[in-house]
């Protein structure tokens, strides 16, 4: 990983309540996940199809996390 890699990696909040971690490359791919209180709620997407699982991508794990939140308040 480059310093630039290892910066983008690092966890920040992007919504109250939401912390994110990631991106992580990998050759093919990224992932991440975001942060609800104790959950971690993941995501992978892959930049070219490689096999036909079907993972949340970025935007399914953001919104599944900003829901998360609203139960918690």
């Amino acid at each position: 990983m480059t310093d630039v890699d290892i910066e983008q990696a690092k966890p920040r909040v992007v919504a109250p309540g939401v912390m994110e971690c990631g991106p992580y490359f990998e050759r093919h791919a990224r992932g991440g996940y975001f942060m609800v209180g104790r959950r971690q709620i993941h995501w992978y997407e892959e930049t070219a199809s490689l096999s036909s699982s079907y993972l949340l991508t970025r935007d399914e794990a953001l919104g599944a996390a900003l829901r998360e939140t609203q139960g918690r308040m």
